[in-house]
């Protein structure tokens, strides 16, 4: 979705294969050394992905997805509760402000989603850590409900 870096791109490539998902493609673009040709290494990342007959999700989901992962870097504590709720607000200005995603904004703001009273120091981190959860619940069960289909 145009957002990751090559070097995102091979550790996709080396983790699927320390997860044994393995393909020539997949190798090539593991084995990628800087400096780094964003040709080459779309070009093996989509043939990685048609070696495996994977296809990307709609750009939205995708993007989306990529706003769990920054929930689940708060709850893992990769990152401070505001540094990931930052992150978190590049996605719903990306995405132009979706109703889902407006608790991050108001969140970023320093406001609590719903009564937007004002939060500090550790109350506001409790309250991204208690949406950091809501959001990854939330994938959660729409997975659940997915595969039940």
């Amino acid at each position: 979705m145009g957002m990751a870096t090559y070097e995102q791109y091979i550790d996709w490539a080396v983790s699927c294969l320390e997860a044994g998902i393995d393909s020539k493609n997949i190798r090539t673009l593991a084995s990628l050394q800087k400096p780094l040709y964003s040709s080459e290494v779309e070009d093996y990342f989509n043939r990685s992905l048609k070696d495996l007959s994977w296809e990307l999700p709609e750009p939205k989901e995708c993007i989306i997805e990529y706003a769990r992962s920054f929930a689940g870097e708060i709850l893992a504590g990769q990152v401070t509760p505001l540094e990931g709720c930052r992150k978190i607000y590049r996605v719903v200005v990306v995405l132009a402000y979706p109703r889902e995603l407006m608790p991050w904004l108001y969140l970023d703001e320093g406001l609590e989603p719903g009564t937007y009273r004002d939060l500090t120091g550790k109350e506001l981190d409790e309250a991204i850590l208690k949406e950091a959860r809501r959001f990854i619940s939330e994938s959660n069960r729409f997975n659940v409900e997915e595969s039940a289909l």
